[in-house]
């Protein structure tokens, strides 16, 4: 599998606050890696640095270059957090003015077009609102027609439908064999997309892999059922840890799900609608964080 990024033991400081500590980071060709970590972690730092903007000695390679390569800009479509916002540019000719840098820039009538910006074109970036100048700034990452795409919390400002229109695009540039490294805040829109997950923490990766490895870390299942009766004792079930009750909804979560939804059928088989629920990705999340600080 062709490698597009290769990071190692990368560590930088600014003056003598160290913000990256020695990260090692291989990503294959159409992977798509959540990024993901607290206001601070480092993670807008090594986006710079894989673009260049920051300097990283001979640590990084990205498309087997030095980052900010001329080969590598061309390849690479960046939507970093902070809109460009200038006062008498029209959406238009913004756009002109970024595909004019490649060679291979994607026509302006159908970027606008795939990203419902037609009404939109000859409006001033002053005018539009939040989540319409995010849209604007991920136009100009795809104009380029990029192999590789750095996406710092693209989806800040939109509403819920943006957000849903955003993340469809990006299914479709997965399917596409794009390269992509989106941060999010959104941590239940990352989980969906993201092939791999990296958790960042003080300048360090403290979780490298999928969605699944980490739930199987984190076993805690919670199982909802309806139950009329108030006799049966769910807390002596396997591996359940704590269980809730609101009236006949019963939430049980345990650390052996499997076993505990067997014995439950086995003992109380008149419970009924019955649902499984393995830990998200904010939940664990949260708890590794909370986990971390508290070391």
């Amino acid at each position: 599998m062709k490698q597009i990024i290769s990071i190692k033991n990368l560590s930088f400081s600014y003056s003598k606050n160290e913000i990256i500590k020695g990260l090692n980071l291989s990503v294959n060709k159409g992977e798509i890696i959540g990024l993901i970590g607290e206001n601070g972690a480092g993670k807008t730092t090594l986006l710079n640095i894989l673009l260049g903007l920051l300097p990283s000695k001979n640590n990084v390679q990205v498309f087997g270059k030095q980052p900010g390569s001329l080969i590598a800009k061309q390849k690479i479509g960046s939507m970093l957090q902070g809109d460009l916002v200038l006062s008498s540019v029209r959406v238009e000719e913004f756009l002109e003015e970024v595909a004019m840098q490649y060679s291979n820039a994607i026509p302006l009538e159908q970027i606008l077009m795939q990203l419902g910006l037609e009404q939109q074109r000859r409006k001033f970036l002053k005018e539009l609102s939040g989540g319409l100048m995010r849209r604007v700034t991920f136009a100009q990452a795809l104009l380029s027609n990029p192999d590789l795409l750095f996406l710092d919390e693209p989806t800040v400002g939109m509403d819920a439908q943006a957000r849903h229109v955003f993340w469809e695009h990006i299914k479709e540039l997965q399917r596409q064999g794009k390269t992509m490294i989106i941060t999010s805040h959104y941590l239940e829109e990352i989980q969906q997309v993201a092939s791999r997950l990296i958790i960042l923490q003080k300048g360090q990766f403290i979780f490298q892999g999928t969605l699944k490895e980490l739930q199987d870390r984190h076993k805690q299942t919670t199982i909802t059922i309806t139950s009329e009766s108030e006799k049966p004792n769910f807390a002596e079930l396997m591996g359940v840890v704590s269980v809730e009750r609101n009236s006949s909804q019963v939430a049980i979560k345990t650390v052996d799900g499997d076993s505990t939804l067997k014995e439950l059928l086995l003992k109380y088989p008149d419970v009924s609608n019955i649902t499984v629920e393995h830990e998200s990705l904010e939940r664990i999340f949260l708890q590794m964080t909370k986990d971390k600080e508290q070391r």
